[in-house]
């Protein structure tokens, strides 16, 4: 069964210099950058979703999407999981004055948590994954870029839709696939693949 995830396209501009970035980096042990496509923000993380779920879940995407208006973004800098000691993912950070992605994920998580998905425990961080590591090896290698690169902020980017992705995991990597595409401050429907979804 194929994950369910909802997420933030990045524009080109502003994915542009995270793609250097990566070109740039060195092939490190037990390293997997990721590849350009799979560069996005999470907003909500679902796992596996039945077919029969999945107008529900756009129907919470949708709710949620017309409660928040477009926002501002910027993405640049450099950070990790759990921690610069041992870190296992690295990313690079968004910046959002208006706190417009944590707005989206509070304003859906009472109604996906109605659906049987909880909500996050940790903290929201907004952050892109740029690579992640499988060994105390890979963790060293993280460590090293994070200490001998740099990410500026990119120009602002306006966020006007999420997207809900269906994720595949094949020999290269994950392979993610748009199920549809939600519209900000609008209620209505939700553009899908090969059409629109009714959410009423």
């Amino acid at each position: 069964m194929p994950r369910t995830f909802i997420a933030i396209e990045l524009a080109p501009e502003v994915r542009r210099p995270i793609v250097q970035l990566l070109r740039s980096l060195p092939r490190l042990p037990d390293v997997r950058w990721c590849l350009e496509p799979q560069l996005h923000i999470t907003l909500k993380f679902l796992g596996d979703v039945r077919d029969a779920e999945l107008p529900d879940v756009l129907a919470v995407a949708h709710a949620a999407s017309a409660a928040v208006a477009p926002f501002e973004i910027r993405v640049g800098g450099l950070g990790c999981f759990p921690g610069a000691a041992n870190p296992r993912v690295l990313w690079c950070g968004v910046a959002d004055e208006t706190a417009g992605c944590r707005r989206w994920v509070t304003a859906a998580d009472p109604g996906l948590a109605a659906l049987n998905f909880k909500p996050e425990t940790r903290a929201f961080t907004p952050h892109i994954t740029l690579g992640r590591s499988r060994s105390t090896a890979g963790a060293r290698g993280l460590r090293q870029v994070l200490d001998s690169r740099e990410l500026p902020l990119t120009s602002e980017m306006s966020v006007e839709e999420i997207v809900v992705f269906e994720s595949r995991l094949l020999p290269g990597g994950a392979e993610y696939r748009p199920l549809a595409r939600v519209s900000l401050g609008q209620p209505g429907r939700a553009a899908a693949c090969g059409g629109t979804v009714p959410l009423t």
